[in-house]
């Protein structure tokens, strides 16, 4: 066996295999995980040739091929040709790519590219929440949007966050929603779903005594946002600094809340991109996203948000009365 078969973790291979034994995918470049899965799909090849096992793998996680890969797919990929390989009387089942009961109106999310079963334990990309073997799981299509506007397309996401975040929002998918939009550097966009839960958080405990909103009150915000739930509105934008005083003005509020740590990371990193504690290079990297993202990256607190890195593009909902498409938002 050579020096690079054990990198792997297995050098030779057999019926019920388990390819992956050993193997932290994590650790391994993109390189040596197309290296990985080449030679996985060969030795299914050589115990049976059909079906495809290209095929089946690339449709087992919603693509039509295994071309192009980002690091996300050749994990499931891995996982999916992995589990065929122990058990290869079975085959993987195809990602549901047929129409998605989904909700309507400002709420409304994109069709994902494809729902298959998780097959392992893992978090969602998005939430971070625990996705269990046999839940649903999913990803978004890239934008077509040239260069995809500096945006980075999320991983697999769980069931909630493809289909209800916007319609049914919880305060983690604002918090997070306000983490992707100031790492973008832009205002923050809310629907009026959105809108609302953020008004009853702002107004039910102590927000307007904070020093935050003192500074810079409010008051003409909440407006804004108890306008957007009046008239259904699909996108109510929130400049970046008084987006900056919401979320002080929160953490003041319930210090101790059951978000309290996911808002904490949120202000950690926005501090960060304010004081540039890691002296990140600003002629290297300008003053917009990718300095954000550098500074992100080299954290010396890494959080929950720094580990999945972005900005995610979080979909705004379209806006008939702007004749906008999804893939467009303004800058502050």
């Amino acid at each position: 066996m050579s020096d690079d078969d054990d990198d792997f973790g297995q050098g030779t291979f057999d019926l019920g295999i388990d390819l992956l034994l050993g193997v932290d995918l994590n650790s391994l470049s993109d390189a040596r995980l197309r290296d990985l899965l080449a030679r996985g799909i060969a030795t299914r090849q050589a115990v049976r040739q059909k079906p495809d096992p290209v095929k089946k793998v690339a449709r087992a996680i919603g693509l039509n091929d295994l071309a192009d890969l980002d690091r996300h797919d050749l994990h499931e990929a891995l996982h999916v040709l992995d589990a065929w390989l122990q058990d290869p009387s079975t085959e993987p089942a195809p990602a549901q790519r047929s129409r998605f009961d989904r909700p309507s109106g400002v709420g409304q999310l994109p069709v994902p590219r494809g729902v298959k079963k998780a097959l392992l334990p893992q978090t969602c990309g998005l939430c971070g929440d625990t996705v269990k073997p046999g839940d649903d799981i999913g990803r978004f299509r890239p934008l077509k949007k040239p260069g995809n506007g500096g945006f980075v397309l999320p991983g697999w996401l769980c069931r909630h966050c493809l289909f209800d975040r916007r319609e049914s929002p919880r305060r983690r998918d604002v918090l997070i929603r306000f983490f992707h939009h100031l790492l973008n550097t832009s205002a923050v966009g809310l629907n009026a779903r959105e809108c609302g839960l953020l008004h009853t958080w702002l107004t039910n405990g102590t927000a307007a005594s904070s020093p935050a909103w003192k500074a810079d009150p409010l008051h003409a915000t909440l407006v804004r946002l108890a306008t957007s739930v009046d008239e259904d509105k699909p996108n109510t934008w929130i400049a970046l600094p008084t987006s900056t005083t919401v979320l002080r003005a929160l953490q003041f509020a319930e210090p101790d809340g059951p978000d309290a740590i996911l808002l904490g990371d949120v202000l950690q990193h926005v501090e960060e991109w304010d004081t540039n504690p890691q002296n990140v290079e600003r002629r290297r990297y300008g003053t917009g996203v990718r300095f954000r993202q550098e500074v992100l990256r080299t954290t010396p607190r890494p959080t929950l948000l720094s580990r999945l890195g972005g900005p995610f593009f979080l979909h705004k909902a379209p806006d008939p009365a702007e004749g906008g498409t999804e893939e467009e938002t303004p800058q502050d």
